[in-house]
């Protein structure tokens, strides 16, 4: 199935949507920065279920569309991972440990943009090689770690078992008996969603504790802010202290102002011309086709899910949610299921004009003059669906502002 979200970096793949999730509140309902950050979060990870979509972190977007990703640092990383096991497999023990012990320490300084499970591999790969290399206090103390943070780790079966599971079971031995303490994080600004080994752990200033002696880390996530992963030594002595200053991503603020343009006729069949320009701003940031909005609405547990396109704002689904007893990720799966068996069924074919690289970024398409033209005159047109949104793929239109990616939308009835 999908990734469940543990605070990882999103995961490359084919699927045949990306999309957004935005969270939004009915007239009267207040709605907390935690509240909002907890019902978006549910909602992910109940879309990720559904193999057709991607949904789309978007402080992750916006890092990789701006070009501040280390992937030269990641790809190098999992290189030496790669190489190490390798190795391991055709039986070059020592050689292999000086790449796991690369891997290892270098998918730790960009584990923000990787996978954890990535990590786990290079040391439970390095204190494998380190067993079969004949240093077996080295391949104990390397397991030991490794358990502190990942105790659900299993051990490879087809690389000398007879060697590497002896000194496995003294490690979950030492394991278990390691003393426990604390971590306690703090984030300027406070409110970001914190994760201790994967394991959502609430938002921040938070204390967490029952921790095994060794090293933990800590993903740290809030919206508007680039994502970031301490390595963290915990001690029985005394609680760890973090303290983390997050720094804004790039493109957040004209990111929170289309966002904040979405609240303006939320469930229409055709979006406002204000809501679209919010659509159409996510898409340009974001580079996602679709957005769904979960709008909170008044009463315990209520919800109304919508599901739009963003070139022309046409809704392709909605469908209500009433939590009642289940979790509120249970609730939201079932409804997301409803919502893209609509999406699926909707007659609205859209054909995206390839999107450029993102590079130096100018006005918001927020101001642009003719957007809002645009907006205006299909608005007014009061189109229902179903229709049919076509970019054109040859060049773009003589009125098409320089640098601009425009098209035509063909409206059938």
């Amino acid at each position: 199935g999908a990734r469940a979200d543990d605070g990882d970096a999103e995961v490359a793949g084919k699927p045949e949507v990306e999309l957004a999730v935005v969270v939004t509140a009915a007239e009267g309902v207040k709605l907390g920065a935690a509240r909002k950050a907890t019902v978006a979060v549910s909602l992910e990870r109940a879309l990720r279920r559904d193999r057709r979509l991607a949904v789309i972190d978007q402080d992750d977007r916006l890092a990789a569309r701006s070009k501040s990703v280390p992937d030269d640092a990641v790809g190098e990383a999992r290189a030496l991972l790669t190489t190490g096991e390798a190795m391991l497999r055709r039986g070059q023990a020592k050689p292999a440990i000086l790449k796991l012990q690369g891997a290892t320490t270098q998918l730790a300084n960009v584990l923000a943009w990787t996978q954890k499970q990535d990590l786990a591999r290079a040391q439970l790969y390095l204190g494998t090689a380190q067993a079969i290399a004949g240093d077996g206090k080295a391949a104990i103390a390397t397991f030991v770690g490794l358990l502190a943070w990942r105790p659900e780790q299993l051990p490879d079966p087809d690389l000398e078992p007879a060697l590497v599971l002896p000194l496995w079971e003294k490690a979950q031995a030492q394991a278990r008996k390691l003393p426990q303490g604390a971590i306690e994080i703090a984030t300027s600004p406070a409110g970001a969603l914190a994760y201790v080994d994967g394991r959502m752990v609430g938002f921040t200033p938070t204390t967490v504790d029952g921790l095994a002696e060794g090293t933990h880390y800590v993903t740290l996530r809030r919206a508007g802010s680039v994502r970031r992963v301490e390595p963290v030594k915990v001690s029985a002595k005394a609680p760890a202290a973090l303290a983390a200053v997050l720094e804004p991503s790039s493109g957040a603020a004209d990111l929170a102002q289309g966002t904040e343009l979405l609240e303006d006729g939320v469930g229409d069949a055709i979006a406002k011309a204000q809501a679209q320009a919010g659509l159409a701003t996510l898409g340009d940031l974001l580079g996602v086709e679709q957005v769904v909005i979960v709008d909170v609405q008044p009463g315990e547990g209520q919800y109304r899910l919508y599901a739009y396109a963003v070139d022309g704002g046409a809704r392709l689904g909605a469908t209500d949610v009433k939590v009642g007893d289940r979790e509120l990720e249970e609730a939201f799966a079932a409804a997301g299921a409803e919502l893209y068996r609509q999406v699926a069924a909707a007659k609205v074919v859209i054909k995206p004009k390839q999107r450029k690289p993102a590079g130096p970024r100018g006005p918001s398409i927020v101001t642009r003059w003719w957007f809002w033209a645009g907006v205006g005159t299909v608005v007014a047109a009061g189109i229902a669906v179903p229709v049919v949104m076509e970019l054109t793929d040859g060049p773009a239109p003589i009125t098409c502002p320089t640098g601009q990616s425009c098209g035509t939308v063909v409206f059938k009835f």
